[in-house]
């Protein structure tokens, strides 16, 4: 099998800005049931504060061993931390 991962490996994975900056780190992950494919991660980003984005703004880094945001899940995140 080649490149993949476990569900429980991708908890706490941080996840960051298109700019290296860190956003927080995956919490929990949301999958549908009919196709096993992962549609959300709830991402904890401050204290009780959780953001759900879904997993497609989101690109995994092999260097970074976490997740970055694209450019879609940015202003996702933007939108829903100032709200």
């Amino acid at each position: 099998m080649s490149d993949v991962i476990s569900l429980t490996d991708l908890i706490h994975r941080k996840v960051y800005a298109p700019t290296g900056d860190e956003e927080g780190a995956i919490e929990n992950l949301l999958v549908d049931p009919d196709s096993g494919i992962v549609r959300f991660a709830s991402i904890k980003i401050t204290g009780d504060i959780s953001i759900l984005m879904p997993w497609a703004a989101m690109i995994f880094s092999k260097s970074k061993s976490g997740f970055v945001l694209t450019h879609r899940g940015e202003s996702i995140m933007r939108s829903r931390v100032l709200n």
